[in-house]
């Protein structure tokens, strides 16, 4: 089948594979263990997701990362960027990474002073119209965004270091006290806001939402919190839940018009990661949105069962006939070999 050439900048141009609404389909291991080709010098890796660079290009920024097969293998990479394309046969390749592991002068996020000595994680990215994209970098300890959070905005060169955006840095609280958001993500809408999904980065919250105007995006405390009736005062911080238990890890887009959630929802079973499709307007995803389950852990015997999943992230190019998203497993059987590695799934989404 030949690849339709996209005609957005920054996008992969997928095939659909005919996927039947409702379905997902695994297609295997890209980057980590078990990846065919995977990232040249590193065999574990944890989730990544792809986001733009200003020229165009795209860039894959895994999350902990280590040059041999397993976790804690040394070298370790805190967060690593990597170059991504598709093949000719369409299938997503990796080049050799752009950015050194600890204690090299090309880390990709260098901790601002409040998180020195703490796990440099990304934890999610917001998309303007405009092709600018910034993200969200959590201090981490054993996972534990004790580190607080803080803005970056993504450049050309990963190896100079993303650095902290000046007055972005925002401590932790943990739960249950409503706190600043340690994982977040976004897109400019077509009034020109921009909406953001948020959450902790422990898996200890449940989604809330964010608007703010884009030019002032990297200014939190102008960010305005859904109340469930309205949007707060900028600087509040959300406290009204809009997903109806705990999640995780993030990936809010605009698709075809429409607003999309992938995510690992931490109230289902063990946990599994769902795709959201809004009907209506962003801070509605989940009270008039319809769900896919596309990894799970609760039930061997059903599909999509990935033990000790987590994830995942929506994959430019995507359509809602054809949904691709990194999704990824951790899985530490007593009896077997250790999986680490990020998997690329495409769904075909209730909506």
């Amino acid at each position: 089948m030949r690849r339709p050439r996209s005609d957005r900048p920054g996008a992969l141009a997928f095939s659909s594979i005919g996927l039947a609404r409702g379905e997902a389909r695994n297609l295997g291991a890209v980057a980590g263990t078990g990846a065919r080709r995977g990232v040249r010098g590193i065999g574990a890796v944890d989730l990544g997701e792809i986001v733009r660079l200003p020229n165009g290009k795209l860039v894959a920024v895994f999350g902990d990362s280590f040059r041999g097969d397993h976790v804690g293998a040394d070298p370790h990479y805190p967060s690593v960027a990597v170059p991504v394309s598709l093949d000719s046969a369409g299938r997503v390749r990796f080049g050799r990474p752009l950015t050194g592991p600890s204690g090299s002068r090309t880390v990709l996020f260098p901790p601002p002073p409040p998180a020195h000595g703490r796990n440099t994680l990304p934890a999610g990215s917001i998309e303007l119209r405009d092709g600018t994209t910034y993200m969200m970098v959590t201090g981490t300890s054993d996972l534990v965004p004790d580190g607080g959070s803080w803005l970056v905005q993504v450049t050309d060169d990963p190896a100079a270091g993303w650095c902290r955006i000046d007055g972005s840095w925002r401590p932790w609280t943990p739960a249950p006290d409503p706190g600043h958001p340690t994982q977040i993500s976004g897109y400019q809408a077509a009034d020109g806001d921009v909406y953001i999904a948020a959450d902790s980065f422990d898996r200890t919250r449940p989604v809330t939402m964010y608007r703010v105007e884009a030019a002032r995006v990297t200014d939190r405390s102008a960010w305005r919190p859904w109340t469930g009736t309205h949007w707060g005062r900028p600087g509040d911080l959300a406290a009204k839940p809009l997903s109806p238990g705990n999640y995780g890890e993030l990936s809010f887009r605009e698709v075809d018009g429409r607003p999309v959630l992938a995510g690992f929802d931490a109230s289902i079973g063990f946990g599994a990661v769902r795709v959201q499709v809004g009907r209506g307007g962003p801070a509605e995803i989940f009270s008039n949105g319809a769900a896919t389950l596309v990894m799970q852990q609760h039930d061997p015997d059903e599909a999509n069962f990935i033990p000790q999943n987590y994830g995942g992230f929506i994959l430019p190019g995507s359509t809602l006939d054809n949904l691709h998203i990194f999704g990824s497993q951790w899985h530490t059987p007593i009896d077997g070999p250790q999986i680490y590695n990020t998997q690329h799934l495409v769904v075909h989404p209730h909506r």
